[in-house]
């Protein structure tokens, strides 16, 4: 829902694992990155989009996950 905050988790990844977020292909401005955790702030339709976690330092690609921010 707009507004609301979002938070993604990188697949089966250890709590201190170090990630790289991307969505649609560029850098995620994220509101905070906590090990494999994304969390996003009071989101909107500009949000949506197919996220993707990479896996420091090697950069594989670890999970993609898509969201779709809508209305009430």
């Amino acid at each position: 829902m707009i507004g609301s905050d979002v938070t993604m988790m990188c697949g089966m990844l250890e709590s201190d694992a170090s990630v790289t977020w991307k969505v649609n292909g560029t850098d995620v401005k994220a509101d905070k990155v906590e090990g494999p955790r994304l969390i996003l702030k009071e989101v909107a339709l500009a949000s949506n989009g197919l996220y993707s976690c990479f896996e420091n330092p090697t950069g594989d690609l670890k999970d993609q996950i898509t969201l779709r921010v809508g209305g009430e």
